[in-house]
């Protein structure tokens, strides 16, 4: 192959590597070191975040008495990057979506929403809400006098009003991971 090899007229069979050929392996493996760097980065950066159960994006469903979403095991936890949600991550939950009263704001049956912990919401934040009749949902919040109206972004769907003092709020939405099979 013309350039890959050379000949030496003076040694029987004296082939050799061109010197340009000879550096080949050598930034072969400066390659692979830097793309091995960069992966051990980024897995050093990924933290686990604990899938703790089901919420629905439709009309709320009953819970139980205690108000705890988990259905899952300590071992169910999706892994994220560190760069994909700033801040701390200590607080961080995650929820399977159950419906489709969020399908406008792209969160569609079956996805996973990232939660931080909140007790608060401010207008517009979409957020998981425990009702005082023991149950939840995921809708949008909006303080509306002494009721709160929580909103679904499905126009087929109602808004559902409620007494501010029959709401608590859980948790609010950081992140979407669409489920694609």
């Amino acid at each position: 192959v013309r350039g890959l090899q050379e000949r030496d007229a003076e040694v029987a069979r004296g082939w050799r590597l061109p010197e340009k050929v000879a550096a080949v392996p050598g930034q072969v493996q400066q390659s692979v070191n830097k793309v091995m760097e960069k992966a051990n980065t980024a897995v050093a950066s990924m933290f686990r975040v604990p899938l703790i159960g089901n919420i629905v994006a439709g009309s709320p469903i009953e819970v139980g008495n205690d108000g705890d979403f988990s259905v899952y095991d300590e071992e169910d936890a999706i892994e994220l990057g560190s760069s994909m949600i700033p801040g701390r991550h200590d607080d961080l939950f995650a929820l399977r979506v159950s419906g489709d009263s969020m399908i406008d704001a792209m969160v569609n049956d079956g996805d996973i929403v990232i939660m931080r912990k909140e007790n608060d919401a401010r207008n517009g934040d979409m957020v998981a809400v425990w009702l005082s009749d023991d149950t939840t949902t995921l809708k949008y919040f909006y303080h509306e006098g002494n009721k709160v109206r929580l909103q679904p972004a499905n126009p087929t769907m109602e808004p559902i009003y409620v007494d501010r003092e029959d709401v608590q709020v859980q948790g609010k939405v950081m992140m979407v991971l669409r489920q694609t099979a």
